[in-house]
C-alpha cells in the first residue's frame, strides 16, 4: 500500500539510513538464504513476480474499488474450490482484489485470493463463525475491531485444506514491536506474521525505526523464524534452513504480501 511505502521512506530518513536493508537476527538463522525481487514495481498488466526460483503465473488484480479480480473465473479451476464460494461476490466489488498463482522449479503449485481493506466485524466467510479466518482472528486474541485487514485465502496443490492469512496494516504500522499476525490451516497448524522494524547500515551497524516496519518475519509456533520479506524499494525474500514443501508455503506468504504493497 501507498500509505506503507511513505511510512518507510519517512522513517528510514529520520534515522538516516536510507541506503540500509532490513536486517535479519542472524544467530537465528541458519544457511540463510537472500533473494531479490523481481517484476514488484513492473506493470500491473500481465504483472510478473519472481524471487529465487519462485515466479508467479499469473496475476489478476481490480483496478477500483467497483471490480473484481476474481470476474470472468465464475467456473473455478480443477483441484481449487469455485471463487464464489471463498468470497462472496458482492463483498468482493466493494474492495481492491488480487488472485495470484505461483510455481517452482519442483512443480509446486498454488492459488491465491486476496481481498484488502476488510473490516473483521463485518467479513464472516458464509456466515460461518467457524471459518478459518475468525479461528485465525482467536488464536493469538486478535481484537476484532480492526478497520484494514488483508485476507489471503491460499490453495496448495495436493493439499486437501486451503490456508488463510489475517494482517491488520494499521496495527502492524502502529505497534510495530507489539503485533502479531497469523496464517493459519486449522486452529493448531499454524505460523505467525511480525513486523520488522530494524535496519542494517551498510557498515553493518543496526539500529531500530523509531516508528511503522519495514518487512515481516514469519515464524513457527516455536518461534523460530523460517521466512522474512523486506519492502524496501523492489524487495528481498529470505528463507531460512526448512523443507522445500514448507519454503514454497512461505513463498507464497511473501508474495501475497509484496502484492499488496502494489494495490
Amino acid at each position: 500500500m501507498k500509505k506503507n511505502k511513505f511510512f518507510i521512506a519517512i522513517a528510514m530518513l529520520a534515522v538516516g539510513c536510507a541506503p540500509a536493508k532490513m536486517a535479519v537476527e542472524k544467530s537465528k538463522w541458519s544457511n540463510i538464504e537472500e533473494f531479490s525481487v523481481k517484476g514488484r514495481q513492473g506493470l500491473l498488466i500481465k504483472q510478473k513476480l519472481s524471487f529465487g526460483e519462485y515466479r508467479t503465473a499469473s496475476v489478476k488484480r481490480s483496478w477500483t474499488k467497483g471490480s473484481s479480480a476474481f470476474a470472468g473465473w465464475t467456473t473455478g479451476r480443477p483441484g481449487y474450490e469455485d471463487y464464489s464460494r471463498v468470497i462472496g461476490v458482492e463483498y468482493s466489488k466493494k474492495k481492491q482484489t488480487v488472485r495470484f498463482e505461483l510455481t517452482d522449479n519442483a512443480a509446486h503449485e498454488s492459488s491465491a485470493f486476496c481481498v484488502t481493506k476488510v473490516r473483521s466485524k463485518d467479513f464472516v466467510l458464509g456466515n460461518n463463525p467457524n471459518s478459518l479466518f475468525n479461528i485465525s482472528l482467536d488464536i493469538l486474541g486478535v481484537g476484532d475491531a480492526s478497520e484494514n485487514l488483508y485476507w489471503i485465502k491460499l490453495y496448495l496443490k495436493n493439499e486437501n485444506h486451503p490456508w488463510e492469512m489475517v494482517l491488520d496494516n494499521e496495527a502492524a504500522q502502529r505497534n510495530s514491536k507489539k503485533y502479531i499476525g497469523v496464517i493459519s490451516q486449522s486452529n493448531d497448524r499454524y505460523y505467525t506474521l511480525h513486523p520488522v522494524y530494524t535496519l542494517e547500515k551498510k557498515d553493518g551497524k543496526t539500529g531500530n525505526m523509531p516508528f511503522g516496519s519495514i518487512g515481516y518475519e514469519i515464524r513457527g509456533k516455536e518461534g523460530k523464524p523460517l521466512a522474512a520479506v523486506s519492502l524496501i524499494d523492489k524487495g528481498v525474500v529470505y528463507f531460512n534452513d526448512i523443507s522445500n514443501d514448507e519454503k514454497f508455503l512461505m513463498a507464497n506468504i511473501c508474495t501475497a504480501i509484496l502484492l499488496q504493497e502494489e494495490i
